[in-house]
C-alpha cells in the first residue's frame, strides 16, 4: 500500500479518483413571450432529476450533464413552467407569464426571511430527516478514484518520475499528461440500518479495484463502498475525515452562518426555496453553498456545500459535496439522498512534488423503509461477498447506467496497468509498504524483515541493545501468522528472545488464537501492554535508565472473538517469572516471619477474561497490532472490563490465589465548532495479598516525550495502588481559540487543554507484606502509594506546529516536595492528522 492506500486511510472515508467527464453541454435563453426579453434567474432543470442551474442577468444558461436525459423543464417566478425537448444547439424557450402567483409570505421587518424557512425545517426534522425512520436499506452503487495531479516541473524532472510519465506519455500519442491515476474503484453494495438500537450494516457484493500499490484488496475493499458515504446535513455536525463540520442545518447555524433567501427555484419536480449560507469565519469547519428546500415539506431537497483552502484542514485545498435527495414513495414525507458526490483537492504534501484529486460517488437504488432487520443481523459491520471480483465481462458496464462511459474505465485501468508494471513504480511501492508495515522489509515471499526502528538502541544495562525480527503476511497464509526476534545488549551479554503465533480460524466473525513466548528486559511501572498502541513512545522506552528493572519470561495463550459487531471477548492464560534486578524481600505471611529475598524471582499464572464493548467501530482486520478504528459518526463510548484469577510465589513460596478487576471508560464527545472533548476513566481493584511487582504501579513518563496513556509528570514506578481511579481528559478547540488570532491563526495552530487526576490507596496488608532490610540488613526504599489527596497534572498547548509536531505545557499540582520530582516540563510529540 502506496500514496492511494495512505490517503484513503488518513481520511478514512472514501472520496474519489476519475470521475468523468460530462456527456454535453446545453446552452440556451430563455425570455418572455409576450416581450421577447430575457427573464432573469429562471432555473433549468433536468425533468426527473435533482439536476439542474440558474439562468443569468439576461436569460442565458448554460448546464452540463453528466447523465442521459431527454427534456429540460424550465421555470421562473411569475411564469408558468415549460418542459422542453433537449437540443444540442442553444435554444431560446419562450415562457407565458402566469395567472396565478405564489401565495403571499409575510416578513417583519428586521428579520431575515430565510429564519422563517430555517425554523420550518427544524420543525419538519422528525419527519422528513431519514435518520429517524424505525429502518431502512437500499442498494449502492459506489465509485471512488484518485489522481494526482498539479505535477511540479522539477519533480517531473526527477528521474523515476520522467520515466512513469514518459512510459505513459508515449501510449497518449507523446501528449503531455497532467494527472495520473492510482486508484479507481466500482463497488455494489447493500444497506441496511435501524434506529433502536441504532445499527448500520453494508454487504459488499461486487467490487472492481485496481490500483498502484495496494496489496490487501480485502482490507480496502471496506473503505470503497457506500457505507462511508453516510453524509447527514440533517445532523448538528456533518463528519468527514475525522473532522466535524457543523451543518448549516444545524440548530445553532446562524451562529456560523450567514443566510440569504435567494429565490424559489424548481428543482426536478419540486418547487424550493434557494437559501444561500457563507461562512462568518472561513477559518472555522463551516461550509459555503447554497441548498433548496421543498416549499410544501421543507424537507432538503438538494445542496452543494463546498470548504475552501483557507479552512483549518492540512493538506486539503477544497472540498465539494452535491447531494441530492429524493422522495421515498408510499413514505409521506420522508426523504433519502439520491445521489452524493464528494471531490477532495488535496495540496502538495511535500513542498514542489504535487497534489492530488479525490472524488467519490454514490447512488441509491431500490430503497425500502420502515422494515428494520432484527438486532441479531447486525453481527458485523461490513460483509464482504466471497465472490465479490468474480463478474462477468458484461457486468460493470450496465451497473453503471451510463453515468460514465465504459471507454473512461478501460482507459484508466490500462494506464493503472502500466504504471504498476513499471519496474521503478514496484521499487517505490515496496518503499511505501515499508513506511506503512511498521518498518519491515520484503525478504523473501510471505516473510518481512525488521523492524528497522527498533533494530538499536541504547540503556546502561544492555549497552548497545541490537535487534533483529521476521514476521509473516498474509503472501504466507490468511490463516496463520507468525513473528519472532532476537536482541543482544552488548553490556549485559544477555539474549532477549520472543515469538508469536497467530491462527485465524474465521474473518467473519473475527476470531483469532494466540500463542507468544518471551524473555526480555524489563523494567516495574512500565508494562508494554499499557503502552501498546503508541509505538513511538515503545520504541523510545528501550533507551535511557532503567530503574527496578528486570528480566521476564512470559508466555500466554489467548483467544479473542468478536460478538456481533459490537463486542469483543478475549479470554487467555498467562505465566510469568520476573527475576528482579534491584533488592527486594518480603515478609513471610506466617506465625514465624522470614525475609524472602534479596533478589528473588516473582512468579504468577493468571487466567484472565476481558469483555469489550466498542459500538460502531470497523475492526481492522489485520492481527498483528490489531486495533479498533472508530467511525467519526460515532459518539457511543467504548467500555472495557477485565477479571483476573492467579496465583503468585516468591522463590517458590506460594503467597495464593489473587483476584484483580479492571474497568476502563472511553468517550468523545463532538461539539461541532467548540471542538471535540476526549475522556478515559478507569478503574481497578485487588482485595488480594500481593508482591507489589503484580500490584498497580501507574504509569509515568520521564522522556521529553508526551504520552497519552501515562501521567506525563510522575516518575516510573512511583505510586503504587491495590484500588485505585483515574481520569484522564482533553480538550481540542481545532482553532476555535487560534482561527480568531490575528498572527496564529496564518500557521494553523490549533489550542487544547488537558488534565489528569489519580485517586489511588494500598491496604495495610500489602503494605506490611514488605520488608523494610533485605537479607544483608541493607535498608530498602520504601514502596509510596498515594494519600487522600489525589495525583493531579494539568497542560496546555498547541498542536498542527508545521503540521506534525505537538508542544504541551505540563505542571503537577500535588506531590511536589520529594526530591527529583518535576512540577513543570514542555514535552513533545508528533502527530499526522488533517
Amino acid at each position: 500500500m502506496h500514496l492511494a492506500g495512505w490517503l484513503i486511510m488518513l481520511m478514512t472515508r472514501p472520496a474519489i479518483a476519475q470521475v468523468p467527464s460530462v456527456f454535453s453541454e446545453i446552452t440556451g435563453r430563455i425570455i418572455d413571450q409576450s416581450t421577447g426579453q430575457g427573464i432573469p434567474f429562471a432555473s433549468v432543470a433536468v425533468k426527473g432529476k435533482a439536476v439542474g442551474t440558474q439562468a443569468d442577468l439576461e436569460g442565458t444558461f448554460q448546464l452540463s450533464l453528466r447523465q442521459p436525459a431527454d427534456s429540460l423543464l424550465i421555470s421562473a417566478l411569475g411564469y408558468q413552467a415549460k418542459t422542453v425537448a433537449i437540443s444540442n444547439r442553444n435554444s431560446q424557450i419562450e415562457l407565458l407569464p402566469a395567472a396565478a402567483q405564489l401565495a403571499e409570505v409575510v416578513v417583519h421587518a428586521g428579520e431575515n426571511p430565510a429564519f422563517r424557512i430555517l425554523r420550518a425545517i427544524h420543525a419538519h426534522r422528525k419527519q422528513t430527516d431519514f435518520s429517524q425512520l424505525s429502518g431502512y436499506d437500499y442498494e449502492a452503487y459506489s465509485q471512488l478514484a484518485i489522481r494526482i495531479n498539479n505535477l511540479d516541473e522539477h519533480f517531473r524532472q526527477r528521474k523515476p518520475i520522467r520515466a512513469v510519465l514518459q512510459a505513459l506519455e508515449k501510449k497518449q500519442g507523446g501528449k503531455q499528461l497532467e494527472e495520473l491515476p492510482v486508484f479507481l474503484s466500482e463497488t455494489i453494495s447493500h444497506i441496511y440500518a435501524r434506529q433502536h438500537p441504532q445499527h448500520l450494516k453494508e454487504h459488499i457484493q461486487k467490487t472492481n479495484i485496481s490500483s498502484v500499490g495496494i496489496t490487501d484488496d480485502s482490507y480496502v475493499s471496506q473503505f470503497t463502498g457506500a457505507g462511508f458515504n453516510t453524509l447527514n446535513f440533517y445532523k448538528n455536525q456533518v463528519s468527514l475525515f475525522k473532522k466535524e463540520f457543523l451543518s448549516p442545518l444545524a440548530a445553532g447555524g446562524r451562529t456560523a452562518y450567514t443566510y440569504f433567501l435567494a429565490d424559489t427555484a424548481q428543482v426536478g419536480e419540486y418547487t424550493c426555496y434557494g437559501i444561500d449560507f457563507d461562512p462568518k469565519n472561513e477559518r472555522d469547519l463551516v461550509f459555503r453553498g447554497t441548498m433548496w428546500i421543498d416549499t410544501a415539506s421543507y424537507a432538503l431537497v438538494r445542496i452543494e456545500a463546498s470548504v475552501g483552502s483557507v479552512a483549518n484542514i492540512n493538506f486539503i485545498k477544497q472540498i465539494a459535496i452535491e447531494q441530492t435527495y429524493t422522495m421515498v414513495s408510499d413514505s409521506g414525507r420522508v426523504w433519502l439522498p439520491e445521489s452524493t458526490h464528494l471531490t477532495v483537492e488535496v495540496g502538495e504534501f511535500i513542498p514542489h512534488t504535487f497534489g492530488a484529486i479525490v472524488d467519490y460517488l454514490t447512488t441509491v437504488r431500490r430503497p425500502q423503509i420502515g422494515q428494520p432487520k432484527p438486532v441479531d443481523f447486525f453481527t458485523v459491520d461490513v460483509e464482504l461477498a466471497d465472490d465479490r471480483s468474480q463478474t462477468p465481462a458484461d457486468y460493470w458496464p450496465t451497473q453503471r447506467e451510463q453515468t460514465i462511459p465504459s471507454a473512461t474505465f478501460d482507459q484508466t485501468r490500462a494506464m493503472l496497468d502500466t504504471v504498476r508494471n513499471l519496474p521503478i513504480v514496484r521499487a517505490y511501492t515496496k518503499v511505501g509498504q515499508f513506511l506503512l508495515n511498521g518498518g519491515y522489509l520484503p525478504l523473501w515471499r510471505g516473510i518481512d524483515l525488521g523492524s528497522v526502528y527498533s533494530m538499536w538502541a541504547y540503556n546502561p544495562i544492555e549497552g548497545n541493545r541490537l535487534r533483529i525480527g521476521l514476521q509473516t503476511n498474509n503472501a504466507f497464509s490468511r490463516h496463520w501468522q507468525l513473528a519472532a526476534y532476537g536482541a543482544y545488549g552488548t553490556h549485559d551479554k544477555v539474549w532477549k528472545t520472543g515469538w508469536e503465533v497467530n491462527f485465524i480460524p474465521s474473518r467473519q466473525p473475527l476470531t483469532i488464537l494466540s500463542l507468544k513466548h518471551s524473555y526480555e528486559l524489563e523494567r516495574l511501572g512500565y508494562r508494554q501492554e499499557d503502552i501498546a498502541d503508541n509505538s513511538f513512545f515503545r520504541i523510545t522506552s528501550r533507551f535511557g535508565a532503567y530503574r527496578q528493572a528486570y528480566y521476564q519470561r512470559e508466555t500466554a495463550l489467548t483467544a479473542q472473538r468478536d460478538l456481533g459487531s459490537d463486542f469483543t471477548q478475549t479470554a487467555g492464560v498467562r505465566f510469568r517469572a520476573m527475576n528482579l534486578l534491584f533488592p527486594f524481600a518480603i515478609n513471610q505471611p506466617a506465625e514465624s516471619p522470614n525475609l524472602l529475598g534479596a533478589n528473588p524471582t516473582v512468579q504468577s499464572r493468571e487466567f484472565f477474561l476481558e469483555t469489550r464493548y466498542a459500538p460502531g467501530r470497523l475492526p481492522n482486520r489485520r492481527v498483528t497490532g490489531r486495533r479498533i478504528r472508530r467511525r467519526t459518526t460515532e459518539t457511543a463510548p467504548i467500555v472495557t472490563l477485565r477479571y483476573t484469577l492467579g496465583s503468585s510465589s516468591v522463590q517458590g513460596n506460594r503467597l495464593g490465589t489473587y483476584h484483580k478487576w479492571q474497568l476502563q471508560w472511553d468517550h468523545a464527545l463532538r461539539w461541532g465548532l467548540w471542538g471535540k472533548t476526549q475522556y478515559t476513566a478507569r478503574a481497578g481493584y485487588s482485595p488480594s495479598l500481593l508482591p507489589y511487582p503484580l500490584l498497580e504501579m501507574h504509569l509515568g513518563n520521564q522522556t521529553p516525550f508526551y504520552n497519552r496513556n501515562a501521567f506525563n509528570l510522575m516518575n516510573f514506578a512511583e505510586f503504587t495502588s491495590d484500588r485505585y481511579v483515574s481520569l484522564a481528559i482533553e480538550h481540542k478547540f481545532d482553532g476555535l481559540l487560534t482561527n480568531r488570532l490575528p498572527l496564529v491563526r496564518r500557521w494553523g495552530w490549533r489550542s487544547f487543554v488537558t488534565g489528569k487526576l489519580l485517586w489511588g490507596h494500598l491496604s495495610n496488608e500489602n503494605r506490611a507484606l514488605m520488608a523494610t532490610h533485605d537479607m544483608t540488613g541493607k535498608p530498602i526504599p520504601p514502596i509510596r502509594s498515594l494519600g487522600s489527596v489525589p495525583y493531579v497534572e494539568v497542560g496546555y498547548g498547541v498542536e498542527n506546529v508545521f503540521k506534525v509536531l505537538r508542544i504541551e505545557a505540563l505542571h503537577r499540582l500535588t506531590y511536589q516536595n520529594k526530591p527529583g520530582n518535576t512540577t513543570f516540563a514542555v514535552k513533545l510529540s508528533m502527530q499526522i492528522s488533517l
